[in-house]
């Protein structure tokens, strides 16, 4: 009842921010201030603002046109990562190439909190002198029509990047002549953003893949896998530094509770494909946790796809291998903190009712986009936090994931929804035998020897307990009987020579 209780609570509290999301904001004037022309275009002596069909002002010096300012979402309002448009400020010249990008206002998570000012200033300069007529690339400052984006901030530059050139193509467009026909084709024709991203991320996408598949192959046959420790033990160490290096670090994927608040505002405020498949590899990540969610439950994620979390794995089983001594939480102290994560949740949630970037200061209570994202590149206050998680997992392992994380609260409610079973139990264990609840780093096994699926991490290492033959009772005895067996079938029988 308890648990019912609180997936209601929190289901009530999506919905209150589904609400709150949908709710539309009153549009701000398209007109642009002379005081803001005058700074974009100091030699203008006119302006004069176009309302419909597209919103935009142009500046005139004299009777020559010199050149355009428009807000972007006001013409392009591409959801970003928040679930809403970023407002810049763009101006172009006659000769159709950028004079400045300014952003007037955004609801970004990471640009409220993660990327500083400098950082966005270098961002945003780099589109003054490029053609507003070709494609403008994230793809490195080096190659031609092309920038470079933000550590970090991958899906937000995307969007913002996405929003300017349509904005800018939908103004330039207005102003075609005939003679542009050749102009207006290219920039109607040209490639679905997300397909770009998608190009751009082709060798991500295919070692991604080659990771997914053998972690399928893992889980497929975890019976036969856990049966040989030696073969297991290797390949879980492999996968958990495949997700730290690779998926974390090289890919950025690591997955956070800011991407479900982001779904939540999309399905409400005008559901596209095309926001999710900006970040490719987010989304693969996120529809392979979906299905294994719906196979195994929400422990494949916690347990062999979230970076920060084979970081805290790897961390306690080298502290073992130096024979650093652990300090285990006392049963009844572990049962209560077992609750704030819960808690965390619930007031997140309510937090989102707002806006999100009510919410991002306090989601930063997830060490994901400092220790990940931003691979610890951040002020010493923001490090300190992931930094002291990552060395209290050294004795008290994966304390953060067992306690504090809302993403596996969240999650944990899912799992109820699992198709298998097929983390294997016997009717001895709990009664006769305790191994699997002692050994267990997440400590999701009781003492009935019953697995709680809300806190199992699926590591697999109460089926390895299971099948060895030198630590489960019921193994134990099936060998000794064997060995008994196999001894009297090699006893050499003496015969006696009469004397």
């Amino acid at each position: 009842m308890k648990t019912t209780a609180l997936i209601f609570l929190l289901a009530f509290l999506l919905a209150g921010t589904a609400g709150s999301f949908a709710q539309a904001e009153k549009t701000p004037d398209a007109a642009i201030s002379i005081k803001l022309i005058s700074d974009l275009f100091p030699t203008a002596s006119r302006v004069v603002p176009v309302q419909s069909p597209v919103p935009h002002s142009i500046a005139f010096e004299g009777t020559h046109i010199i050149g355009y300012a428009f807000y972007s979402d006001l013409i392009a309002p591409i959801p970003a990562y928040s679930g809403k448009p970023i407002r810049s400020l763009i101006s172009i010249n006659a000769d159709r190439t950028f004079r400045s990008v300014k952003i007037v206002k955004h609801e970004e998570p990471i640009l409220v909190i993660g990327i500083d000012d400098q950082a966005l200033a270098t961002f945003l300069l780099q589109y003054k002198g490029l053609s507003a007529v070709e494609r403008i690339r994230i793809s490195g400052a080096g190659q031609p029509n092309s920038i470079d984006g933000i550590s970090g901030a991958s899906i937000t530059t995307m969007v913002l990047n996405r929003s300017i050139q349509l904005a800018t193509q939908q103004v330039l467009q207005a102003h075609a002549s005939t003679t542009d026909a050749a102009f207006k084709q290219r920039t109607v024709d040209s490639q679905p953003y997300w397909l770009a991203a998608w190009s751009e991320k082709k060798v991500e996408l295919v070692f991604l893949g080659i990771g997914l598949t053998i972690l399928v192959f893992i889980l497929l046959f975890q019976d036969w896998v856990v049966t040989k420790p030696w073969l297991f033990s290797r390949l879980r160490i492999g996968f958990l530094l495949y997700t730290v290096f690779f998926i974390g670090y090289y890919c950025l994927g690591q997955l956070s509770l800011i991407n479900v608040v982001t779904f939540v505002h999309l399905l409400t405020s005008g559901f596209t494909w095309e926001t999710l498949l900006l970040d490719p590899v987010i989304f693969v990540l996120w529809g392979f946790v979906a299905m294994s969610i719906l196979l195994w439950g929400r422990g494949v994620f916690c347990g062999w796809l979230c970076p920060f979390g084979a970081i805290q794995e790897l961390m306690h089983k080298l502290a073992q291998f130096i024979k650093i001594r652990p300090i285990e939480v006392p049963g009844m102290v572990h049962e209560r903190l077992l609750a704030i994560k819960y808690i965390i949740l619930v007031v997140l949630a309510g937090l989102a009712l707002n806006s999100v970037t009510t919410a991002a200061p306090f989601i930063e209570i997830e060490p994901f986009k400092t220790a990940i994202s931003l691979r610890f590149q951040r002020e010493w206050y923001f490090v300190i936090y992931p930094v002291a998680l990552i060395a209290i997992s050294i004795f008290t392992t994966k304390f953060y994931c067992r306690y504090i994380c809302p993403l596996g609260a969240l999650l944990s409610f899912t799992t109820r929804f699992k198709i298998f079973d097929w983390l294997r139990r016997r009717p001895e264990c709990g009664a006769v035998c305790h191994t699997c609840a002692n050994d267990c780093s997440v400590r999701a096994v009781n003492n009935k020897g019953e697995i709680n699926e809300a806190e199992c991490h699926y590591c697999l290492h109460c089926q390895t307990t299971f099948w060895d033959e030198h630590r489960c009772p019921v193994m134990v005895s099936k060998r000794e009987r064997r060995e008994r067996r196999e001894n009297r079938h090699t006893e050499i029988p003496v015969k006696r020579i009469a004397g």
